[in-house]
């Protein structure tokens, strides 16, 4: 649930990073079971780092949007770039490529 809410907070700032980034999405938010931290994953269309350099330059704005929650404990933001994407692409790269090798064979 806490998730969902610093999902929510975070989603429109994501409109203000560089259009560089292409369009820039939140595809998980991780809290630990202590709410110590969370762990914003995201993915970007072209520059995922220069996604992840505006979020971490944002975090101090953000982190305080969440201490506004009634909570005790605000959970401390970690963002990563979440690289699923970009493997399943490979995976699927190297498959076409291996099925060409079985028709070559044939």
């Amino acid at each position: 649930m806490l998730g969902t809410v610093i999902r929510a907070l975070i989603a429109p700032v994501l409109r203000e990073c560089s259009p560089a980034c292409g369009i820039v999405s939140i595809t998980a938010v991780d809290v630990s079971s202590d709410s110590s931290y969370a762990t914003v994953m995201i993915s970007a269309l072209q520059k995922s780092e220069l996604a992840l350099d505006f979020l971490q330059g944002r975090r101090n704005d953000l982190q305080r949007l969440l201490s506004k929650l009634p909570r005790r404990k605000i959970p401390m933001l970690r963002f990563r770039i979440d690289r699923a994407g970009e493997r399943g692409a490979r995976m699927d790269e190297l498959l076409r490529d291996a099925e060409k090798e079985d028709i070559d064979v044939e």
